[in-house]
């Protein structure tokens, strides 16, 4: 996870939650604990796997995608704006038009990055879902 500077991290980006008998650590989000640039526009592919969220950066065609290895994670939160039908389908390709925020490091290291396992070099935190289409499903 990328280091906020010291004066807008919050003190832990992690808070303790109790789900029946055990206890768990909750990320509270990219928007509080990841320094981000300015929004802005940006379009590609996003594959949504499982354990997954791939996004492929002014890529137009799902066989590009999957030919080459992005380090970028997506991520949507609950302040996200989707269009009322967007809802994603685990294992689909999607061409997307985004407004959204980068990391400001998107080259970290490997489990110190974003996403499943920090195994992400990059962030794209979206802010706005402007455009999309449904590709179909990809891979398994």
């Amino acid at each position: 996870m990328a280091t906020l500077p010291a004066s807008a991290a919050p003190a832990n980006c992690f808070v303790p939650e109790v789900h029946g008998t055990t206890r768990v650590q909750v990320y509270i989000g990219d928007r509080r604990c990841v320094d981000l640039r300015e929004p802005e526009t940006i379009g590609g592919i996003w594959i949504n796997r499982f354990e997954g969220s791939v996004f492929h950066e002014d890529v137009d065609a799902v066989s590009t995608a999957l030919a080459v290895r992005s380090t970028v994670w997506l991520s949507m939160d609950d302040q996200t704006v989707k269009p009322r039908d967007f809802v994603p389908a685990q294992g689909h390709a999607y061409q997307l038009t985004l407004v959204a925020r980068k990391a400001k490091d998107m080259r970290r290291p490997l489990l110190e990055g974003y996403g499943h396992f920090g195994a992400f070099a990059g962030l794209v935190l979206v802010d706005e879902v402007v455009a999309w289409k449904d590709l179909g499903k990809v891979g398994f």
